[in-house]
């Protein structure tokens, strides 16, 4: 079986981070490193990690963000796969051996899996609505356009090819928001092979205060700015690696950036360029067409709920979480309180 690595950011999560550490240790097909990287907790986190022994290699950093953490984690792991895992979520059992096997029967770049919005309170499973990722996005258009028009994943999900992130890059460090988003539209920009198994599931808590992103934390002007600079990002690599858009798709992401500008106020003079070229890029549309656009987005997103019961995009395949899926959480020592819409 392929070497996996796993790579942990961790900030000042002492409640959770050894939950998340023995979650790992108990995969039916454990990582054959776990890499743990403290971005500057002060809560007695490091302690928690040190106590599972040489098990878990630890790097400590003054805090950074999670671009910088991810970063020095991916420059010590040597398996030929990586599982990026945040400090807080947990995956089913068998999610690294039945992805680490997808990708070795297929020779694929990027295994994609279901993940799921989850409230864990008491031992039980609450979910916020559903569960995402129960395909593949539609082949109708590329991914790169899906994340244009607004979809993305969450990367514990994933189980990444080592070879294909080198051959990317890095992640950026400047932003604590968005980040992901703007690393994973680089990474589809080069058009990996992606492979889909429905077999695992993964757990996203969305009721963790202080996560890695210090989302929680950020002010929400702080992290505006940073998501027009993941914007600007998208936006200039798209242009300089000729990623195919089409005119849809091409409209779709003006519109949503004529609607994120209306909420950035206070810019500094080191923001003010990204906005500028945002503005710049906006205008390339009429801006009564971009309005009519975003009236139309709004139409659709009606429609599907109202057909489907449902918001998501239909990117992200969105679904109730069926029997089998109950039964990973199970083995995870939860009770489940059944998903709604």
């Amino acid at each position: 079986m392929p070497c996996v690595s796993a790579i942990v950011p961790n900030y000042n999560r002492a409640g959770l981070i050894g939950a998340t550490i023995t979650n790992l240790l108990t995969q039916t097909k454990p990582p054959d490193e776990i890499i743990v990287v403290d971005d500057g907790s002060t809560d007695g986190s490091v302690d928690v990690v040190r106590s599972f022994g040489p098990r878990i290699q630890l790097i400590q950093q003054y805090n950074q963000g999670p671009g910088a953490a991810r970063n020095a984690g991916l420059q010590l792991a040597t398996g030929k796969y990586i599982q990026f895992q945040d400090s807080d979520d947990l995956l089913s059992l068998n999610k690294l051996e039945s992805q680490s096997e997808l990708l070795e029967r297929t020779g694929a770049d990027i295994a994609f899996s279901p993940w799921a919005h989850v409230f864990i309170e008491h031992s039980a499973v609450h979910f916020q609505t559903c569960v995402l990722q129960q395909e593949l996005p539609p082949d109708s258009v590329s991914l790169a356009c899906w994340i244009l028009r607004g979809w993305s994943t969450t990367f514990q999900s994933l189980l990444f090819r080592r070879e294909f992130l080198s051959y990317v890059g890095c992640y950026d460090t400047d932003v604590k928001f968005g980040e992901d988003t703007e690393f994973f539209f680089r990474l589809v920009g080069k058009t990996p092979r992606v492979a889909f198994t429905g077999a695992p599931l993964t757990l996203y808590r969305v009721d963790s205060q202080n996560r890695l992103s210090h989302e929680r934390g950020l002010p929400q002007q702080r992290r505006n700015l940073d998501w027009a600079v993941c914007l600007d990002r998208m936006r200039e690599h798209q242009s300089r690696a000729r990623v195919p858009v089409d005119r849809i798709t091409q409209a779709i992401f003006r519109t949503s950036i004529r609607k994120h500008l209306r909420y950035v106020k206070h810019v500094d003079a080191s923001v003010a360029p990204y906005l500028q070229r945002l503005t710049a890029e906006a205008k390339k549309s009429p801006a009564a067409w971009l309005a009519l656009i975003e009236l139309w987005l709004r139409i659709v997103e009606r429609l599907r709920l109202m057909r489907s019961g449902f918001r998501w995009l239909s990117a992200y395949r969105a679904g109730g979480a069926d029997r089998r899926q109950l039964a990973l959480i199970r083995e995870l020592g939860f009770s489940v309180v059944p998903p709604h819409s």
